[in-house]
């Protein structure tokens, strides 16, 4: 099963990569193996870790052999990805973490994650378990503080909108008495993720909802505001680096 865990700003895949392909998405990378090292092939590198970052748009795979890898996302526009650039790639294609930090991490996880099956219990296990991963990368974990009535409002809209439109933004907007310009600013500074890569993954969010429901790719794609099932398998595919074969075995969406 792979399990997708939506963060305000992060994605969190826990998957075992049995079917690679090479792709490249506008996300900065967090991998680390739970059980034994990985081959990581990057451009025409190969390198053999057991945890590494890697920078976005970077035509890249790995091979697990069968063992569950954390691949955590950051978009590009969060602050996050700012800070790895910053204290570790350096405009790098990637960074080895060292054993000792991936052992930490395994440890943080396996401890706190690995036998939670309940959906209620993952939810509330989860926050404290990021924020230690993240405080052993010597990474922020400093959490978004949504200080603004407005901006609780958008996230609280969306959360109960059943579609995301292409209008989506102006009806906000309207909804909270703010333009548009003003909405996507306020939204960025308060979440420290943009608008519209918010709407994206909150879009991606709901299709698989609806598949968890029952409802085959081409009803849920098109129910939660994509175009086209294509146009969710591309977007989908950049985002996540999950391809439509993919969505043929148990895919989990917990939004956290």
């Amino acid at each position: 099963m792979t399990n997708v865990f939506c963060g305000m700003d992060h994605v969190l895949l826990v998957d075992d990569y049995s079917d690679p392909e090479k792709h490249k998405h506008w996300a900065k990378h967090l991998l680390i193996s739970l059980d034994g090292k990985i081959n990581c092939f990057i451009q025409n590198e190969k390198v053999i870790c057991e945890g590494i970052m890697i920078s976005s748009n970077v035509l890249h795979t790995v091979e697990t052999n069968k063992n569950d890898v954390l691949v955590y996302l950051f978009d590009e526009t969060t602050d996050i990805a700012k800070e790895i650039e910053e204290k570790y790639l350096k405009d790098k294609l990637y960074h080895v973490i060292e054993l000792d930090t991936v052992q930490e991490i395994k440890t943080i996880w396996n401890e706190n994650m690995k036998n939670l099956k309940d959906a209620h219990q993952v939810e509330k296990a989860y926050s404290n378990t990021y924020e230690r991963i993240l405080g052993a990368c010597n990474l922020n974990t400093k959490k978004p503080y949504i200080k603004d009535g407005r901006i609780k409002e958008v996230l609280s809209l969306l959360k109960d909108t059943e579609e995301i439109t292409e209008g989506i933004i102006g009806e906000l907007a309207q909804r909270v008495y703010l333009s548009q310009s003003r909405l996507s600013h306020l939204f960025k500074e308060e979440t420290k993720i943009s608008l519209n890569s918010f709407l994206v993954i909150m879009k991606i969010a709901k299709t698989y909802d609806y598949i968890s429901l029952g409802e085959n790719i081409t009803e849920a794609s098109i129910k939660a505001g994509f175009n086209s099932p294509s146009h969710f398998a591309t977007t989908n595919k950049n985002m996540f680096g999950i391809s439509a074969n993919e969505l043929r075995k148990d895919v989990r969406f917990i939004q956290v």
